[in-house]
């Protein structure tokens, strides 16, 4: 039983060790982008994960225990490696970066139509913000063209009252100017 074990471990090591040569020599060889993460993606994938259940095995076997961390490691590449090579892909596409075979693209109308509709979108949006700065300009300017109205009347306000007050003031002083010329003049006409 033992030996079996052995053999079916080896087996996925040597495996594993094959999908990773074949994916290092499909990104040297293969012509574009999009097939070169396609072959990094699977076998690697593959190979590694191989290569990390093999490592679970043999532990297991050998009597040092289950090591879930290791199961948790191929999961994490199960997840994460198609991810990244779709999003290679699609940033590659989306670049621009062109395929090795002339194919008919039936997506580049599509996202012809798609890069036209956002360009005027942003467009749009940089003329909506344009018009609210200006916007903004105006009513400060008019804020502030209010305020100087504003403290002008004030400040005209203030200088009408400073003269009504001077002329009370004066008026007051020259009334009591008049009483007390008339006092002197009842007095000394109360002396003679």
């Amino acid at each position: 039983m033992n030996v079996i074990i052995e053999i079916i471990i080896s087996v996925m090591v040597v495996i594993s060790g094959l999908l990773s040569i074949l994916s290092a020599v499909g990104v040297i060889r293969l012509p574009d982008v999009y097939t070169r993460t396609h072959a990094a993606g699977i076998s690697n994938t593959f190979g590694v994960s191989l290569l990390l259940l093999a490592t679970v095995g043999y532990f297991f076997h050998s009597g040092e225990g289950f090591n879930a961390r290791v199961l948790l490691a191929i999961l994490f590449i199960f997840l994460t490696t198609p991810v990244a090579s779709h999003l290679i892909n699609r940033a590659a596409y989306d670049t621009g970066v062109p395929l090795a075979i002339r194919i008919r693209d039936q997506l580049r109308s599509v996202k012809k139509a798609d890069i036209k509709q956002r360009k005027n979108l942003i467009i749009r949006q940089e003329q909506i913000e344009k018009a609210r700065q200006e916007k903004e300009a105006l009513e400060d300017r008019l804020d502030w063209e209010l305020r100087e109205e504003q403290i002008d009347a004030y400040e005209e306000q203030e200088d009408a009252e400073r003269e009504r007050e001077e002329q009370t003031i004066e008026e007051q002083s020259d009334d009591s100017e008049h009483e007390i010329i008339e006092q002197d003049e009842s007095e000394e006409e109360d002396q003679s």
